[in-house]
């Protein structure tokens, strides 16, 4: 059989369980018809074959995101200020003015992304602050987390009745609360839908991620995504992350966990358990060491999250469990247990539980021993440089423990949550083998991380028969890199560069 395109003359780290390098790689149809040496790849070349050649290049299977929040980053990068590493609240105030000044017309206007712990004047942002650019106009900025946000008073004004004190005298709202100010304001359009989801899409695969684990939070969403898959014009795979309180819309189509096609197929239900670290939100054992006296916010117990649990499970659909705190973390598996008589026998769903930021020893056996796998965001341990402040320096040697978790043989996928952080899968890749200083044991190799990138996403997601790496029969996907990872020294992994990202056999 030919092959539709082959690519030659390339140093291919397959990633499969054997470790196999190959230098050519056969496609027909979007899968690969057969991986190895230029000579064993020439009895797939025919006359209408595409020939590629890789110069030498380095190739490994496509990064696959296992958290992310594509829709939410294509909004922000096409309608909102960008507040990213703004180092005073005099520099976010100069972005917001200089922002709506570009977009006049504009009702509100939006910031996002910033980081109070980088603030020079050492503060949170307020809603006086906010009020210098507009006394007028409403103003909302999230925090980088977007477990927290700011408004100013004409956005808080509406809402006056529902607040307190604080959130009147501060501006700031967290968790469930900022839905009170995000309601307010306007939707997208379907056009203006349309370029986020694209430009973001887009964004992730030049980057080199082939496919992402992406929180779709709407039928309106869900349905933009199925057309564009219709015109193809879809750049990358989506596994659609979808709310717990939309299930049932799902349930309604016959849809469940694994239905739909090689482009888009339904993953996971999304439940709470905590807020965030950054908020100091999650939910913590103890208080936090930089907070006396506050120990974040239990969403839910493990009996209530055990009986939405078992709904989603008599549906057919996995869960994925957010969970930041060890408190969080705690009564997440003390939910998956309790649920697991009920169609969930040795976690055959494969729930997970997501980020999972502080750890112990005990929540690391439990977690191996009930077979609960998780999605990671290595790109935290520097952005959260705070962390060892925030939780004190015994709870921070378990904090996100990668290599502890590997050790102890819990399976995990990775992802950056963006738009939390960047979509820069060397970043990430450099963030999991260096990490910070102060937990070294915890660092993961580059084949453990890449492994974790591309084989750890696909299982949890439930798609290692066709991703994860590069085998006969597996999706044509992969990216081709501007160095050796496996070569340059560590300190530089993150210098590299995807040059090209293939999706289905086909360069972008």
């Amino acid at each position: 059989m030919a092959a539709e395109q082959v690519f030659t003359n390339g140093r291919i780290y397959t990633l499969d369980p054997a470790g196999t390098m190959a230098e050519a790689i056969a496609v027909r149809d979007g899968r690969i018809i057969g991986i190895g040496s230029n000579e064993s790849i020439k009895q797939f070349i025919g006359p209408d074959t595409l020939q590629a050649d890789l110069g030498g290049k380095v190739v490994i299977p496509g990064c696959i995101d296992s958290h992310c929040h594509l829709v939410m980053h294509g909004i922000a990068c096409t309608r909102s200020a960008d507040l990213t590493d703004s180092r005073s609240i005099v520099e976010l105030l100069d972005r917001l003015r200089a922002h709506a000044a570009k977009s006049p017309n504009n009702k509100w206007i939006v910031g996002e992304r910033f980081d109070q712990e980088i603030f020079a004047e050492g503060r949170w942002v307020t809603r006086e602050d906010l009020d210098q650019v507009s006394a007028d106009k409403p103003i909302l900025v999230a925090r980088l987390c977007y477990h927290a946000i700011v408004a100013n008073s004409a956005a808080l004004l509406p809402i006056k009745d529902k607040l307190t004190r604080e959130q009147w005298e501060t501006g700031r709202l967290t968790e469930d609360d900022c839905g009170l100010v995000w309601s307010q304001v306007p939707d997208c359009t379907e056009a203006e839908l349309e370029k986020a989801m694209l430009h973001a899409f887009n964004e992730a695969r030049n980057a080199g991620i082939t496919s992402v684990h992406c929180q779709i939070d709407s039928m309106e969403e869900l349905t933009l995504l199925r057309r564009l898959r219709d015109e193809g014009r879809l750049p990358i795979r989506v596994r659609v992350q979808w709310p717990y309180h939309l299930m049932d819309k799902l349930v309604a189509e016959g849809a469940k966990t694994g239905s739909g096609d090689d482009f888009i197929r339904i993953g996971s239900i999304k439940i709470f358990m905590d807020g965030s670290m950054g908020a100091r939100t999650c939910a913590m054992c103890e208080p936090f060491a930089d907070d006396p006296g506050n120990c974040g916010d239990l969403f839910r117990t493990d009996k209530e999250l055990s009986e939405m649990l078992i709904k989603a499970q008599k549906n057919g659909f996995q869960a994925a469990i957010h969970t930041i705190g060890d408190l969080a973390i705690t009564h997440g598996l003390g939910g998956i247990e309790l649920a697991m008589p009920e169609g969930n026998e040795d976690n055959i769903l494969r729930h997970r539980l997501e980020h999972v930021a502080q750890m112990s020893p005990e929540i690391v056996s439990r977690m191996a021993k009930l077979n609960v796998l998780a999605s990671v965001q290595p790109q935290f341990i520097i952005t959260d440089f705070w962390t060892h402040e925030r939780v004190g320096p015994v709870r921070y040697k378990w904090c996100y423990p990668f290599k502890t978790m590997l050790n102890a043989g819990i399976r995990f996928g990775m992802g950056s949550d963006c738009p939390v952080e960047r979509l820069d899968t060397m970043e990430l890749l450099h963030r999991a083998v260096n990490r910070d200083v102060r937990n070294q044991d915890e660092c993961l190799t580059v084949e453990e991380t890449l492994r974790g990138y591309t084989n750890g996403s696909a299982y949890i997601g439930f798609e290692e028969q066709y991703k994860g790496s590069l085998e006969t029969g597996k999706l044509a996907d992969f990216v081709i890199l501007s160095g050796d990872p496996f070569e340059v020294p560590k300190e530089k992994l993150g210098d590299l560069k995807a040059v090209d990202t293939v999706l289905g056999g086909k360069i972008k």
